[in-house]
């Protein structure tokens, strides 16, 4: 703006306002002075609008303001110096200029009119002259003024401009400081060689080297422009380099390769990617990646081992998907399974969920074992084979996962453990028919503590019910009876009072030649084991009865029942019977011993327990070996 805004400025002429229009606004409360100024000024080639008082002078210059005001002081309600002081309060209408007209010449009137805001005061009466002469002036000052203010907003509308351009070009210019900052910190900081290279004639040109690690591989003095291509690489390579380079120029497009260098004797790898720049210049940017190709070989090395392993293993080798497909198998575990090779048994077994294992859900087992610990050990199973025979696996496997623990493949070793289940189905038989055998000889409870290496097991009982049963005759029976035919009758009898123990919950202690013992109370103690025994010897005495009706024979029993402590337990180291001990159990013998074919002997204890439920009859007196005289009794049945 600058030359051309002070230009316009210095044009203006406060006089020259030919062809201006002026609108001015009267105010008077005298009609004739309204009518004589109107007219006068209309002649001029003035608009002008008349009011006759303060009110509508103000509603006036609300609808329309115009150039210049002339205003009469003494008026009715509002005078001139409150019209005046309202419309220079007001911001829209404050920079009117206001003419008091007043026949007031008092100069405080004066003072009062020009500090109320009137920028001129005409005393009535007026001459003609004076105020179209001051009319023009205060006109030309104030077009004067507006087109000073015009020019000052532009010329401030200018400055904002140029300031915004200035402050432009410094954010500019900082931002372009900072990113050649960065750009030198990035450069220092990168380990890639980056260089331009022009080619003239097979030779270097120009080389333009950027402060990064290409110094690394030469001398801070070397002087590189105006070598040849062999100078500057090896001469092995350079003829490769210059095909490169021409290459790039005659096509424009980047081209990325690997190459290697030897510097100060070492062999070193770059990964390099030549651009074009002009006609004759290209960009070199190249990165050291010679720990990379030593992984990359070290990878590989271990990849062939690895690959090496997994085919020679003995025991099967696996990757398989979460869906259920072997990603790849070594020969071992292609042999497992009956198959030729690795390639047979992937193509052959499609699905592992369905088709490998012979439980259908044994695979998402699996699949759930892995996942509450990301690896299964010793998962064993029956599967398969190409022939459908079943063989027995273990399985010891693990989840690969990516970076955000999502599920790769699973991949895990598998052997053949059909042998070692065989071995253990038949010594789990063994140990369960030694178990059995072990329960047929000892109660449970002193089975599981001789098991658990308990011995000597001897147990004191307050209250154990013992019977004695012999088989009167038998002895004369057997003696006209082949060892076979009597061996089984014997054990068709003893059966019969085996499933009467089982029944009533008590112990069979043992057979000694034709008598049975059997016992209430132990191993482990019970109260009510004492009308279990009686029942017992009654319903011994009714299954005998039986028999003899299918059989033909006449044998009877003669019982002895008595109650009382006893010690009981297992002793020796072979050949273990559970036995029991005690005056108790040779009470009971003699009750057996002295009672009578068919009937039950008990003491005068058992009575004293049974004689609410049972029903008996009494012996009397009787004298018993190693006892003396006992009251003895019959147990006859059991009352109602």
């Amino acid at each position: 703006m600058g030359e051309q805004g002070a230009s316009e400025i210095n044009q203006i002429n406060p006089q020259d306002n030919s062809g201006y229009k002026a609108d001015l606004l009267i105010v008077d409360d005298v009609p004739n002075n309204l009518k004589l100024l109107v007219n006068l000024l209309r002649r001029h080639n003035y608009n002008v609008r008349a009011v006759t008082n303060g009110s509508l002078a103000l509603q006036f210059v609300e609808m329309k303001q115009p150039d210049l005001i002339f205003l009469d002081i003494m008026m009715p309600e509002m005078d001139g110096y409150e019209v005046c002081q309202k419309l220079k309060e007001n911001p829209q209408t404050q920079d009117i200029p206001i003419i008091f007209l007043s026949a007031l010449t008092e100069g405080f009137d004066k003072a009062k009119a020009f500090k109320s805001g009137g920028i001129d005061y005409i005393s009535k009466p007026f001459q003609m002259e004076e105020i179209l002469a001051r009319l023009e002036t205060h006109l030309s000052q104030r077009a004067l003024q507006k087109q000073l203010q015009e020019k000052s907003k532009l010329l401030a509308h200018q400055n904002l401009q140029f300031q915004a351009e200035i402050n432009e070009r410094k954010l500019l210019e900082e931002k372009l400081r900072s990113a050649e900052e960065k750009m030198r910190a990035v450069f220092e900081a990168m380990t890639d060689i980056i260089a331009l290279i022009s080619i003239q004639e097979g030779n270097i040109s120009n080389l333009d080297i950027l402060p990064s690690n290409w110094m690394r591989l030469y001398q801070p003095d070397s002087d590189i422009v105006g070598q040849t291509i062999e100078q500057l690489f090896s001469p092995d390579t350079a003829e490769s380099w210059l095909n490169i380079i021409g290459q790039v120029l005659e096509n424009r497009e980047t081209l990325h390769f690997d190459y290697c260098l030897t510097a100060h004797g070492q062999e070193m790898w770059f990964s390099a990617a030549v651009s074009p720049v002009r006609e004759d210049t290209v960009i070199v940017v190249a990165r050291d990646i010679s720990d990379r190709k030593q992984a990359e070989e070290a990878l590989r090395i271990a990849e062939e081992r690895y690959h090496s392993i997994v085919e020679n293993a003995i025991a099967g080798i696996f990757q398989s998907t979460v869906d259920g497909q072997y990603l790849s198998v070594n020969p071992a575990l292609a042999k497992i399974y009956g198959y030729d090779s690795g390639e047979e048994l992937q193509q052959s077994l499609k699905d592992i969920n369905t088709e490998l294992y012979v439980n259908r859900d044994r695979r998402q087992e699996f699949i759930e074992a892995i996942a509450a610990n990301n690896s299964v050990s010793g998962f064993e199973s029956m599967v398969y084979c190409k022939d459908k025979s079943i063989i027995w696996i273990s399985e010891t496997a693990r989840a690969v996962r990516d970076s955000n623990g999502n599920i790769l493949y699973y991949e895990g070793i598998v052997s053949d453990i059909t042998e070692r289940k065989l071995a253990q189905e038949a010594l789990k038989y063994q140990q369960n028919q030694t178990e059995t055998l072990l329960l047929n000889i000892l109660p449970q409870p002193i089975a599981t503590r001789l098991q658990k290496g308990e011995n000597p097991i001897a147990d004191h009982f307050e209250d154990v019910s013992v019977i004695f049963a012999d088989l009167v005759g038998f002895t004369e029976f057997a003696a006209n009876r082949s060892p076979k035919k009597l061996l089984e009758l014997l054990n068709k009898i003893f059966s019969r009072f085996d499933k009467l123990a089982q029944h009533h919950k008590l112990e069979k202690i043992k057979t000694i030649g034709d008598a049975y013992m059997v016992v209430g109370g132990l191993p482990v103690p019970c109260a009510n084991a004492i009308f279990e025994v009686a029942q017992m010897a009654l319903d011994m005495q009714e299954e005998l009865a039986q028999l003899n009706q299918h059989t033909g024979q006449t044998f009877q029993l003669r019982i002895g029942i008595h109650i009382g402590p006893a010690i009981a337990g297992v002793i020796g180291m072979s050949k273990f019977i559970y036995d029991l001990w005690g005056d108790t159990v040779n009470t009971a013998s003699r009750m057996e011993s002295s009672g009578l074919p068919g009937k039950i002997q008990v003491t005068e204890a058992v009575y004293e327990r049974l004689k609410t439920r049972f029903e008996f009859e009494q012996r009397g007196l009787i004298s018993v070996k190693g006892k003396g005289e006992m009251l003895t009794y019959w147990l006859v049945g059991k009352l109602g």
